[in-house]
């Protein structure tokens, strides 16, 4: 069953306990996902990040019933382009659809808005490979989805002092055809 995706409320960011879900989902994700990337007691992001996301709106969620299995964050970056991040799947999920189904509906959303390219950023080892990293980028690219360039670590965060390892982030587009 291909979960269900949903775009939240502004006022959905008052729900300290659907906050608190959607925070420990993105760092069992990205806990597993990033392994050996960061130094131990990093976590990706707190209740305070995850209810600013959903206030400011963009906020995605996936649902296979009553429990929430990922998520993604979607926002414009200008008048063409959107930027897709935050994109979290339950580790216990991966390969259910989740992922897809908050892609698919993020591009949505955003081609509605009349958004014509669709941008994200993969963080990965600048001198080795990580296998979880490398089937992230398998599948954005299988999903249609280019590598454009390489941007250093600290272009796109704040974070260096807590990386385990020398990373950098492989910026991805995809035009959004109407």
């Amino acid at each position: 069953m291909t979960p269900r995706v949903t775009e939240l409320t502004a006022a959905a960011a008052a729900d300290a306990g659907l906050v608190a879900q959607i925070t420990d989902l993105v760092n069992a994700a990205y806990a597993a996902g990033e392994a050996g990337l960061w130094r131990p007691g990093w976590t990706r992001t707190t209740p305070r990040e995850v209810a600013d996301l959903i206030a400011t709106g963009g906020m995605l969620v996936a649902s296979a019933g009553e429990h929430i299995v990922g998520c993604a964050h979607v926002r414009r970056l200008d008048d063409t382009t959107a930027d897709l991040g935050f994109v979290s799947a339950a580790p216990d999920r991966w390969g259910g659809g989740a992922g897809g189904a908050l892609v698919d509906a993020a591009e949505d959303l955003m081609r509605s808005a009349g958004v014509s390219a669709m941008q994200l950023e993969l963080l990965v080892p600048r001198d080795a490979t990580h296998p979880v990293k490398e089937r992230l980028r398998a599948w954005y690219e299988r999903l249609g989805y280019a590598v454009v360039r390489r941007a250093p670590f600290e272009e796109v965060s704040t974070q260096a002092a807590r990386l385990a390892t020398p990373c950098e982030f492989l910026v991805f587009r995809k035009p959004l055809a109407g």
